[in-house]
């Protein structure tokens, strides 16, 4: 698996990155190739991948598992990538390799947020962007559409 992380990410956050990828039994390949968009953010990575399989490895659980039991999953590795950068404000922004649905997962999602996102049904929202409303407590478009659950 190849992740992209920002230009000015430092030797000893790349190691970081990598352990947190080996922990979870994916190779990882981590390259320093985007630039700084956004001051008020001091790290970012994009990670592409079958978003129920990816959060499975960090769940310990199989991809098929509920959303329940793999949302847990993509949660603990937002956090494992904050406590990597050493800064708890950042995001990782997922790619869903089947759907190319993408979506922007933070340290400041509540947990409730990711078994909702395992539970939305990404082929509905193929190719959009999703964010996390959080009046709506649910999973929105850009377009202001509610995504579909499972």
């Amino acid at each position: 698996m190849r992740v992209s992380v920002g230009i000015d990410t430092t030797a000893e956050e790349v190691q970081a990155l990598e352990r947190v990828f080996r922990l979870a039994e994916i190779p990882v390949l981590v390259d320093d190739e985007i630039a700084r968009f956004d001051n008020d953010s001091p790290w970012v990575m994009y990670v592409s991948a079958p978003i129920a399989w990816f959060s499975s490895r960090f769940a310990r659980t199989t991809a098929d598992a509920p959303a329940g039991a793999l949302g847990p999953g993509l949660g603990a590795f937002v956090g494992q990538v904050a406590g990597a950068f050493r800064a708890p404000s950042g995001s990782v922004v997922f790619t869903d390799e089947v759907t190319e649905a993408m979506v922007g997962l933070t340290t400041d999602l509540p947990e409730n947020a990711y078994p909702a996102l395992l539970g939305v049904e990404l082929r509905a929202v193929e190719g959009e962007r999703i964010y996390w409303n959080v009046e709506e407590q649910a999973w929105f478009t850009l377009r202001g559409e509610a995504c579909p659950s499972k």
